[in-house]
């Protein structure tokens, strides 16, 4: 009998295998996660501009990771199968956020800076592959456990490019327009709210992984502090559409515009 599936005959890893707090708290968090994911979605379709590859990239990403907050509601043994399947949609979403990053933060970058960026983006896709694989066998029993070894390493393919863009992002500020951060903030509070999605996103993103190592909730797939970095995460790319160079730009603009007309609000930007 596979290592995957008890004496019982019951998936290891499955639904049936996780207590009733456990359900609970997968559930409240899988809502959090649809809840945050689609009043994301309504904001970029008021915002999104026709013709923009940029902000369709966005919404595609909202859209792909939807789907895996809601296996919870299913039984086994199509727990494992549906988990998995929309798993495969969210790692696609990771995957499109890192490009994301890279149209966002291109500006700021050399050409060779950039085209190292992308291309390791690229280059991780064999593991993407193979986590798509592992979680289809871990989750429905197919006698491979690996994706428990394989799960706390995500986080290395998969954030690494958003801490460096969060990053060079305030470096670039410093190095390259008169304005600190903190009056970028005062001009546009949107600004403040895409830093602080920025900041929450890293520490629920700590959080995870420091929950997956040290097992808090067993091997059982529960695990509610990557929800709200996924959350965060894409707040951070719907809170301004645009590269963050023109919304930059456009605010340093504005900036000048508040100087002569000091009675003007707010800019807002796409």
């Amino acid at each position: 009998m596979s290592r995957s599936v008890g004496r019982d005959g019951l998936i290891r890893h499955g639904r049936a295998a996780m207590g009733l707090e456990y359900v609970i708290l997968e559930a409240w968090s899988q809502g959090f996660l649809v809840g945050g994911l689609i009043i994301l979605i309504m904001i970029t379709l008021a915002n999104i501009r026709k013709g923009v590859l940029l902000h369709k990239l966005i919404l595609l990403e909202l859209v792909l990771s939807l789907g895996h907050g809601t296996f919870i509601f299913c039984a086994d043994p199509t727990y494992g199968w549906y988990l998995s399947s929309t798993a495969t949609l969210l790692y696609i979403s990771y995957f499109i956020h890192n490009i994301v990053s890279w149209m966002k933060i291109k500006p700021f970058l050399s050409r060779l800076a950039s085209t190292f960026f992308i291309s390791t983006v690229i280059l991780v896709t064999p593991y993407w592959v193979a986590e798509i694989y592992l979680n289809f066998e871990y989750f429905n029993g197919l006698g491979n456990d690996s994706f428990a070894f394989t799960r706390p390493w995500e986080v290395v393919v998969r954030d690494g490019w958003w801490i460096f863009t969060a990053c060079w992002l305030m470096y670039s500020i410093k190095r390259g327009y008169d304005l600190t951060s903190i009056e970028l903030v005062r001009i546009s509070p949107r600004f403040g709210i895409l830093l602080l999605c920025m900041l929450i996103s890293i520490a629920f993103m700590v959080v995870d992984v420091a929950v997956t190592v040290s097992h808090v909730f067993g091997n059982e797939g529960v695990n509610p502090f990557w929800k709200p970095y996924i959350v965060f995460k894409c707040a951070a790319d719907v809170v301004f559409l645009d590269d963050f160079k023109s919304v930059i730009d456009r605010l340093v603009m504005h900036t000048a515009r508040l100087n002569t007309f000091p009675d003007r609000g707010e800019v807002g930007y796409s």
